[in-house]
């Protein structure tokens, strides 16, 4: 079963430009080679209030040993910076 990753940022329409470049620094590349990433998707809300990275895992269990490895783990604290709420579905 597939499993999603949403991480969504708020903030002011000047500040969520500034996401959006630290987003791409976090070296979003380097999920592609990951065992099991499927796609990711960094969405930007009309009203440049909010934005959205949705990252898809062909399980669980291949987030979470992608989570648990050195890119995962470093990607994850650059991440914390910017607050995000992080939801987890399945699909």
């Amino acid at each position: 079963m597939a499993f999603t990753v949403v991480n969504t940022v708020k903030g002011t329409k000047e500040e969520i430009p500034i996401v959006l470049m630290d987003v791409q620094r976090l070296g979003i590349d380097a999920l592609r080679a990951q065992p099991g990433f499927r796609f990711a998707r960094l969405l930007v809300a009309e009203d440049g209030t909010e934005a959205m990275l949705i990252i898809e895992w062909e399980s669980r269990d291949h987030f979470v040993a992608y989570r648990q490895g050195e890119i995962g783990r470093k990607l994850v604290e650059t991440a914390m910076r910017l607050h995000p709420h992080i939801s987890f579905y399945e699909v």
